[in-house]
């Protein structure tokens, strides 16, 4: 692994962790991590009262590549709704579930719920 994209994985790990805390604080449960799925991963899996959510997390140390929400764009939304359908029926068949983003840029965290 070349060096940036081992600095890379290390920030964004950082960033899942921190991402993970501010959830736990809000009251969501996480019940998976890094799911490893043929054509992706999910970030996080959590619950949040009776609802699946998956989770996306994006951070950005600064604006030179633009904010971490605009990361998430329609070719992603189109692979995360396939990989939660391909989680939800072998973990959680028939669960309602929705899509969170967790936009870190720099010091700042924002929750969007409900995403997309």
């Amino acid at each position: 692994m070349t060096g940036k994209r081992l600095w890379n994985r290390t920030k964004g790990r950082e960033g899942e962790r921190r991402a993970e805390a501010y959830l736990r604080a809000r009251g969501y449960r996480v019940v998976d991590r890094n799911v490893r799925l043929p054509g992706g991963e999910l970030d996080l899996v959590c619950v949040d009262g009776t609802t699946l959510v998956f989770v996306e997390v994006k951070a950005r140390s600064g604006a030179d590549f633009g904010r971490a929400l605009g990361a998430v764009d329609a070719r992603k939304r189109t692979t995360l709704r396939r990989l939660a359908a391909d989680y939800a029926q072998i973990a959680a068949p028939g669960a309602r579930f929705r899509f969170d983003i967790v936009a870190l840029d720099g010091e700042t965290i924002v929750l969007h719920r409900n995403a997309f």
